[in-house]
């Protein structure tokens, strides 16, 4: 027998048919895919009222812990009586301690000299306020120019009450030559104590004159200029 052939148009009408249904199929296939994933994805997100939630809790442990942070590295509280009368006269209160390195520093043992007497509170991480920032170098420059030439003497009594106050990185980081300590060393503050009545505060800084009495109390930035021409005076006195 012999085989018919299909017509021309007929063979182009059914190889389109097959294209057509091929595309359908694939159409098909992909929305099918794409419900899938669909599903796949809400079954993976959280209800928004969960979300929230997670959120707030989140938050509300950073603000805790940056508020613990903030309240842990401040340093710790200076304050003596408030008034607004002159230093009490009399002798200045002796005290002793040892400074970061380990050696014994006695005030009394430098009477007749011209002291001067820094308090500075220290946080945690070595944490000072602004005004030490510049009393540090206020005194640092006057301990350049007497120090070493003249009978004064200089002592930062800190009041660090963690262990890692970093007092030798301060003591780096300002170049402090002269004695440094920590008045908390102890656990106490007796040192801030005996000074109350001369109304000092953080970053005060007190000058005693040759005969041991408390000459002049600052409690505010003291330009070196001002320090200097009053330790000037105190010696020749």
């Amino acid at each position: 027998m012999v085989e018919q052939k299909l017509p021309e148009k007929k063979k182009k009408k059914r190889w389109k048919e097959q294209q057509q249904k091929k595309k359908m199929k694939q159409q098909r296939a992909q929305k099918a895919h794409q419900r899938y994933l669909e599903t796949k994805r809400k079954a993976r997100k959280w209800p928004k009222g969960k979300i929230i939630v997670g959120i707030s809790f989140l938050a509300l442990i950073l603000i805790s812990y940056g508020t613990w942070q903030y309240y842990v590295q401040l340093p710790p509280s200076i304050a003596g009586e408030t008034n607004d009368n002159p230093p009490p006269t009399g002798s200045a209160p002796s005290f002793s301690f040892k400074d970061i390195d380990g050696t014994r520093f006695s005030l009394d043992q430098f009477n007749g000299k011209v002291i001067a007497v820094h308090f500075m509170a220290v946080g945690c991480g070595g944490q000072v306020y602004p005004i030490n920032d510049q009393q540090l170098k206020q005194l640092k420059a006057v301990c350049s120019d007497y120090c070493d030439s003249s009978p004064v003497t200089m002592v930062t009594v800190a009041v660090a009450t963690c262990e890692n106050a970093e007092l030798a990185r301060i003591r780096s980081t300002y170049g402090i030559t002269w004695v440094l300590g920590n008045d908390y060393a102890d656990g106490k503050m007796d040192i801030v104590e005996a000074y109350k009545s001369y109304s000092i505060k953080d970053g005060s800084i007190l000058l005693i004159d040759k005969t041991f009495n408390v000459d002049k109390v600052y409690t505010e930035v003291i330009p070196a200029g001002t320090l200097s021409s009053k330790i000037t005076q105190l010696l020749g006195a």
